[in-house]
């Protein structure tokens, strides 16, 4: 079964804990689709709570208000109950950023970047446990989960280096080429910041870190910015 789901923000929430109405006229389809949401968003929960290590089918099952045999038959094990919640929840990170992007014109790629990183870093926000679970409790999960998480910032990064390439030096040739393990450093800067903030302020300061992300970003980007750095 895809991994094409859709997390709608609290949407995706309202409903983790409950079953479906004794008579419901879902088909077969639509039931496993539902219960798959369910167990995905129950697992990013409970495994912020708990932690990876701690977490047990029986606890993902209790949360999503499913029985064993559903979580089965769309999940071999917890590992790859992890690798499918990752890829859903990294195409909503990821997506956000991109749909940001859509509303800017094209030619202001100035705009871009604020609108992008804003956004990216609001969903972090709304949706606390999601994040501990999608930037902390990732990198204790195995090699395999942790590859899914620098192919997700790898592909932040492939962004940047496509809007540097391709609008800030089409605007400006005599700005330098940078070589493409910058844009690498600079997300992976970014996220360690991230995880910094989770540890000691919490999900909710993350937008606050906006105004120095921006900064950074367009600092790499050859912007001459004022004095004291505020871009």
């Amino acid at each position: 079964m895809s991994d094409d789901l859709v997390l709608s923000g609290m949407e995706a929430f309202a409903d983790v804990g409950h079953g479906l109405p004794s008579r419901h006229r879902l088909t077969r389809d639509e039931v496993e689709k539902s219960q798959r949401k369910r167990i995905v968003v129950a697992f990013l929960q409970v495994t912020a709570e708990k932690g990876y290590a701690a977490v047990t089918i029986s606890d993902i099952v209790e949360r999503a208000g499913v029985s064993r045999q559903a979580f089965y038959k769309q999940f071999a094990t917890k590992k790859d109950c992890f690798i499918g919640a990752f890829r859903v929840a990294a195409k909503v990170a990821l997506g956000s950023a991109t749909e940001g992007l859509s509303r800017v014109p094209q030619a202001d790629w100035r705009a871009g970047v604020r609108v992008a990183m804003e956004e990216y870093l609001r969903v972090m926000a709304t949706e606390p446990k999601v994040t501990w679970t999608m930037q902390i409790e990732c990198l204790a999960a195995g090699p395999e989960v942790a590859a899914l998480y620098h192919k997700a910032i790898g592909r932040i990064a492939e962004m940047y280096r496509l809007a540097y390439n391709h609008a800030v030096r089409r605007e400006d040739p005599s700005r330098p080429v940078l070589p493409d393990e910058s844009f690498d450093v600079l997300v992976g800067g970014l996220s360690d910041r991230i995880r910094y903030c989770l540890y000691t302020k919490g999900a909710e300061a993350i937008p606050d870190l906006a105004p120095d992300f921006i900064t950074t970003v367009m600092a790499l980007f050859g912007e001459k910015l004022p004095a004291g750095g505020e871009s």
